[in-house]
């Protein structure tokens, strides 16, 4: 799936207790005629295990069982997303092609993906590292630490920088912020707040929908998502410190979402999505709050 980075990353971080054996269990789907066989999730340490056969194989396996267990899905995306804020592209997600997932004191994925770049329909496979932890039952992280449009030559290893939280806006850490204000777009802070116009909601839906997608997340099972879709965003509210004309509030580094949104079911959802940045390339994390 890439190069020395992502395969000696996953072996310098892996710990394998049995209570978080346990939890990854958790996360995977149950042995059917449509999951994919449990071989396929397993996690590869041995030094000399041959990576480049097991990949083909699990490819093979995904490509077979429909694809990998829809938070794989979710949280490739979320990688992408964060390399099209940082890079000022808009790659698209087709499908995962591979992953590899292990647990430390959070779930960690490296996950290789297809994308296609819009302006050209140029095809791409793209890597990405994502891990996500989740707080209490009302609120999920979502950290990206690396992505990249794979090399088609074997590049010499890249240097790896995990999430340093020390690096953030002292403004943007600490425990999630309630629900804004209700003074909050004409009080003395009106500066920091933007509500994004019908035109802006349409033009940046893909990334707004994944956000709304990431919150249910938090709340509900990750096969349970694809029955809440489409959504309908009623309001979006994005507060920043960060001096910036008004409309382009919503792509600064380090923001604070308040999005009003309702499921196909009809469920009215609430969400803030806190997003910042350590100030290194592909770093990004999302930190969500989901009422319901």
């Amino acid at each position: 799936m890439g190069n020395g980075m992502w395969k000696q990353e996953a072996r310098d971080l892996v710990e394998e207790p049995s209570q978080s054996n346990e939890k990854l269990e958790d996360q995977r789907p149950q042995e059917s005629s449509s999951s994919i066989p449990r071989h396929v999730w397993a996690n590869r340490r041995e030094e000399k295990f041959d990576y480049n056969k097991y990949y083909i194989k699990q490819r093979a396996d995904i490509a077979k069982y429909g694809g990998p267990h829809p938070h794989i899905i979710l949280f490739g995306r979320v990688g992408l997303h964060c390399y099209n804020l940082q890079n000022g592209t808009n790659l698209q997600f087709l499908t995962v092609h591979n992953f590899d997932s292990w647990i430390t004191s959070i779930l960690s994925h490296f996950i290789s993906l297809e994308a296609m770049d819009p302006v050209d329909n140029s095809i791409c496979e793209f890597e990405t590292h994502v891990r996500y932890a989740v707080e209490n039952k009302h609120c999920l992280s979502a950290i990206t630490t690396g992505g990249r449009i794979k090399p088609k030559i074997p590049e010499e290893e890249d240097t790896y920088f995990g999430w340093n939280k020390d690096l953030v806006d002292d403004f943007f850490k600490g425990g999630m912020p309630e629900w804004m204000p209700e003074d909050a777009l004409t009080g003395r802070d009106k500066l920091q707040y933007y509500e994004m116009k019908d035109s802006k909601l349409e033009e940046e839906k893909g990334w707004l929908h994944l956000y709304a997608e990431l919150a249910l997340f938090s709340k509900l099972h990750a096969h349970a998502l694809e029955s809440t879709k489409p959504f309908e965003m009623k309001k979006i509210v994005v507060r920043t410190k960060e001096n910036v004309e008004s409309k382009n509030k919503v792509k600064a580094e380090n923001a604070i979402f308040y999005i009003s949104f309702k499921t196909r079911c009809g469920q009215d959802c609430n969400c803030i999505i806190r997003k910042t940045t350590d100030g290194r390339p592909g770093h990004l994390s999302l930190e969500v709050k989901c009422f319901l």
